[in-house]
């Protein structure tokens, strides 16, 4: 795994804590202080993402996901976790606002790993709440750099579009890269060949989808660049993958 690979996991994880704590549902649920509702969802959704990403291998065998649920009190932090006091020091430096839940979502390093948590904050007043995180542990001398001369790939995959007539050959020959060089910098950037870890990227944006929309399978297949819902099928089907195991929050 690289920082590459992180940055992508770690901004995909910011956007979705902060779509599901504007879910019609989870304003409902504070609404009538039913957090242990958002606590079941919230590790439906963790669960799955942990599994999806190990299976698509952007997870490596060594990451490990620990969960911290718990009622906090601020006059009285003695024995807390170490996850728990970084989400309150980042958490109190917020305007309070009660009645409201707050994504959290922070990294930081510890002597052997990486943390990425995310999660949510409920504050009851003005020095008790609620919290909910998921702190993914990633160690540390797993986690490479990535040279600089090979991130033109990433640009590259941003920039090849979709129903081009060129292939990727074709495309990144005429930018004056060779093929085979391209193909050997994409295994050292992305861990994958160019077309695989598109896919990936593109199963990826569709799970989002999933959870957090009511569009169709369908609709999500168009929107993430699937030729049809056939193709997206085929897909999760070849990673050993089910569609209809994706958790969907919009419509509760």
């Amino acid at each position: 795994m690289n920082f590459f690979i992180f940055s992508l996991l770690d901004a995909m994880a910011k956007q979705n804590i902060s779509i599901f704590c504007n879910l019609n549902f989870v304003k409902s649920a504070v609404f009538f202080s039913n957090l242990h509702e958002l606590s079941i969802h919230l590790k439906i959704v963790a669960d799955y993402y942990f599994d999806f990403l190990s299976t698509l291998g952007l997870l490596p065998p060594e990451a490990i996901k620990k969960e911290h649920v718990c009622h906090y009190n601020n006059l009285d932090l003695s024995g807390s976790d170490r996850t728990v006091d970084q989400i309150l020091q980042k958490f109190n430096r917020m305007p309070a606002f009660n009645d409201e839940i707050f994504p959290i979502h922070l990294r930081y390093t510890d002597d052997d790993n990486m943390h990425l948590v995310v999660g949510i904050v409920h504050e009851e007043d003005d020095n008790k709440g609620f919290l909910h995180a998921i702190d993914l542990h990633l160690p540390k001398n797993l986690l490479k750099n990535v040279p600089s001369n090979v991130m033109y790939v990433k640009d590259i995959l941003d920039s090849y579009p979709i129903g081009e007539k060129q292939t990727v050959k074709e495309f990144i020959e005429k930018r004056g890269y060779t093929y085979s060089q391209f193909q050997r910098d994409c295994k050292i950037c992305f861990g994958d060949a160019f077309y695989s870890f598109r896919l990936k990227i593109n199963m990826m944006e569709a799970v989002g989808d999933i959870i957090f929309t009511n569009l169709s399978l369908k609709e999500v297949a168009f929107k993430n660049k699937f030729l049809d819902y056939a193709n997206m099928y085929k897909a999760f089907v070849r990673h050993g993958l089910s569609l209809t195991n994706i958790p969907r929050l919009a419509n509760l």
